[in-house]
């Protein structure tokens, strides 16, 4: 599921997509309330939420995207109507490739705008029955938190030698503007709620300001027991310079997206952002919480792999061992730098 020619049912992360779509048409905003009763009857056919036979209740359009409630999306899509819904896939662009550097790339599986009935338009408004490329979700997703804009994805954005000097600096400008800045600011901020309060608090990272959305989407044909979960984050939320998606196909036992890509999508993102020279603000709770803070890396090199492990483990540090060996003869991140409590370091290892 990592290949541009690959496409699946994105389920709950396409959300983001209808939101936004509908704030840009003005049938929902922050306040806007619904109610879930567990489902919803289009068209003579009941559509469970994914909560079902319980209900959410009453709840917010925020509260809707943290709780990922279908009957709240087949709503806002029943306002948007079939022939605007159509209009705003094709302005986020599923119906083209995105333009990123790699052979083969698909373009979605879409219906014709006259083919989209009440019962299509509703599964097509929280992400079933329609088929897109990861990488056609990512670009429509950042569009919806960067500001507004569809970019298209590049995988090289400067070659340097060995010895980190600038060899060739790449420029791309290829971008449209599809939304608003004021939807796309409010999509951040509910999307960062969600990772807070919402089904996506299992990538939560005290320090970092993240936004995301799970996805659990069913495979065809449905009744099949086999899943498709994913979780998609974006950070500094208001900021971003980093967008991640995390695909795990057919996952055995648990398999809501929050749970089982959640912690996945934590571990990926602790070790990008400090990475990305993304400094951890934390707040006065944070602080109080246990192993949360920073520490200075120590020097290990040339310590006994048990030594090195008993100095990480007392500071609150996870290990990594490269190679065979017991002796330590080098090390990542370097002596001296600041990483978050809970963090791995690589230790390098030789006889």
């Amino acid at each position: 599921m990592t290949q541009p020619n690959d496409t699946y049912e994105p389920g709950s992360i396409f959300k983001i997509v209808t939101s936004a779509a509908g704030v840009e048409e003005g049938v929902v905003g922050l306040e806007t309330m619904f109610v879930c009763a567990g489902s919803r009857t289009v068209g003579g056919r009941s559509i469970g939420c994914w909560r079902r036979p319980r209900a959410h209740g009453a709840l917010s359009f925020a509260e809707g995207v943290q709780n990922s409630c279908n009957p709240v999306f087949m709503e806002i899509g029943e306002n948007i109507g079939a022939e605007r819904f159509h209009y705003w896939m094709l302005r986020f662009g599923f119906n083209e490739r995105t333009g990123i550097d790699l052979p083969g790339e698909a373009v979605g599986i879409m219906f014709d705008v006259d083919e989209i009935g009440p019962v299509e338009l509703a599964v097509m408004s929280f992400g079933q029955s329609f088929q897109i490329t990861p990488m056609q979700l990512m670009r429509a997703s950042a569009a919806a938190v960067n500001g507004g804009y569809l970019i298209t994805p590049h995988v090289g954005m400067k070659v340097v030698d060995n010895d980190g000097n600038l060899v060739e600096q790449f420029f791309h400008d290829e971008r449209r503007r599809v939304i608003s800045p004021s939807t796309s600011e409010l999509m951040s901020q509910i999307l960062e709620s969600t990772v807070y309060v919402g089904t996506g608090n299992r990538s939560y990272i005290p320090g970092y300001r993240l936004g995301g959305k799970t996805s659990t989407s069913q495979k065809l044909p449905r009744g099949s027991g086999k899943y498709i979960s994913a979780f998609l984050t974006f950070a500094p939320a208001d900021n971003p310079q980093v967008m991640a998606l995390v695909i795990i196909d057919e996952p055995q036992g648990a398999y809501y997206g929050g749970q089982v890509a959640g912690p996945v999508m934590k571990e990926l993102m602790a070790s990008i952002l400090p990475y990305l020279g993304i400094e951890p603000v934390f707040s006065e709770e944070e602080l109080d919480m246990d192993g949360v803070g920073q520490v200075a890396v120590p020097n290990l090199t040339k310590q006994n792999l048990a030594a090195a492990r008993h100095t990480l483990h007392t500071l609150g540090l996870e290990t990594e061992t490269i190679g065979e060996g017991r002796v330590v003869i080098s090390q990542f991140p370097l002596p001296n730098e600041s990483i978050n409590q809970g963090s791995q370091v690589i230790l390098y290892l030789s006889d």
